[in-house]
């Protein structure tokens, strides 16, 4: 009776091991996309939802991938101070805030000359509903006593 439960355990072990490593590889094949690449799919996915015309999806790809270019670049300066066990100051914290929603209210501005009313009030809904589906799933992760968001909270906030 012990070798079975034994066995058992061992190879329910295995068996999360396994799919633990399955999530990381996913998670990190996500991110092999190209400035250029992040661009197209973000204009694409833009285009199929509020229609847009040729000269709007030029100039949206145009802003979307210097967007792309500096969240690689911010991207790959974060994983280094991790790696390197920087911790950032609270000053550089707030500095990395502040500089965050100043791109955010530029991109928005951006693109409320690029679109039309309609088009923008669009858009404008489709932000509001990720905020809300964004913290539905960080209220749902801390129930659940998960650190961070989950790989659905990731996909869900890739949309547009």
């Amino acid at each position: 009776m012990k070798k079975i439960i034994g066995i058992t355990v061992i190879a329910m072990l295995i068996s999360l091991n396994i799919t633990a490593q399955k999530n990381n590889k996913q998670q990190r094949n996500r991110s092999d996309f190209t400035p250029e690449q992040m661009a197209t799919l973000k204009v694409k996915k833009m285009t199929l939802d509020l229609d847009l015309n040729d000269s709007q999806q030029k100039e949206i790809y145009a802003i979307e991938k210097t967007n792309a270019e500096e969240r690689v670049k911010i991207r790959t300066q974060m994983r280094a101070n991790r790696d390197n066990g920087v911790q950032l100051s609270s000053d550089e914290k707030f500095e990395l805030q502040q500089t965050r929603l100043d791109k955010m209210i530029a991109h928005k501005a951006a693109l409320k000359t690029i679109l039309t009313k309609d088009q923008f009030t669009k858009w404008e809904e489709n932000m509001n509903s990720r905020k809300r589906d964004g913290k539905k799933q960080l209220a749902q992760n801390k129930q659940k006593g998960k650190k961070g968001g989950n790989q659905q909270g990731r996909q869900n906030n890739n949309r547009i």
